[in-house]
C-alpha cells in the first residue's frame, strides 16, 4: 500500500498528478464505471478541532460528473474522526444538481484496512465497503455530461489539517 500524507496546514497531499486528472473518462450512455480503493486510516487520523468543525467531513475519493465541478454533480466517500467513539465515521456524500446530501454508513476502527468502491451504471451510483452494499442513488444526470473526473483526498471543510494526516491506500 502507498503512504499518502496531508501535511499539517494543508488540505491536500502533494502529488505529481492531481486527482482530477486521474480516472478521466468519456461517458458513453450507461457505461458502467467502478472506482475502488483499499484504505487504512492510521492513528494520525485521530484529531480534535474546536467547535462544529470537528463534525466536518473530509473527502476520501470519488467521481465528478461533467465539467461543472464537484459542487454540481459528484459522488464521494467522506470520513471524519469521531472523538466519542475513537473511530472513523464514513459517509456517502453527493452533490446532485448543486444540492448536497450525505449519509453516515459505517464506523471503522483506526488501523483497519477496508475496501471502498463506487460504481456508476448509467444514472445509478452504488457504494460498497468490503463488498457490502452501503448506499444507492439514482438521481444523477450522467447522460448529460461528456467526461468524468476523479475526486481525491482532501482534509476539511474549511479547516486545514491540524497535524500530518497519514492514510495508506492501494
Amino acid at each position: 500500500m502507498k503512504k499518502v500524507t496531508i501535511y499539517k496546514g494543508f488540505h491536500r497531499p502533494f502529488t505529481l498528478i492531481p486527482a482530477c486528472f486521474r480516472n478521466i473518462s468519456k461517458i458513453r450512455s450507461y457505461k458502467k464505471q467502478i472506482i475502488a480503493k483499499t484504505i487504512t486510516f492510521t492513528d494520525s487520523c485521530r484529531y480534535v478541532l474546536d467547535g462544529e468543525d470537528q463534525y466536518d467531513w473530509n473527502k476520501l475519493f470519488g467521481i465528478c460528473f461533467g465539467w461543472r465541478g464537484i459542487h454540481k454533480n459528484s459522488a464521494r466517500f467522506v470520513w471524519r474522526y469521531n472523538v466519542a467513539t475513537d473511530r472513523i465515521d464514513i459517509a456517502t456524500y453527493y452533490y446532485i444538481d448543486g444540492n448536497r446530501e450525505f449519509e453516515k454508513v459505517a464506523s471503522l476502527p483506526l488501523d483497519t484496512e477496508a475496501k471502498f468502491e463506487i460504481e456508476r451504471d448509467g444514472n445509478h451510483v452504488s457504494f460498497y465497503i468490503d463488498d457490502e452494499f452501503m448506499d444507492y442513488n439514482d438521481a444523477f444526470k450522467t447522460e448529460r455530461c461528456l467526461l468524468t473526473f476523479g475526486c481525491g483526498l482532501y482534509f476539511g471543510g474549511n479547516r486545514r489539517a491540524p497535524q500530518d494526516i497519514i492514510i495508506y491506500k492501494e
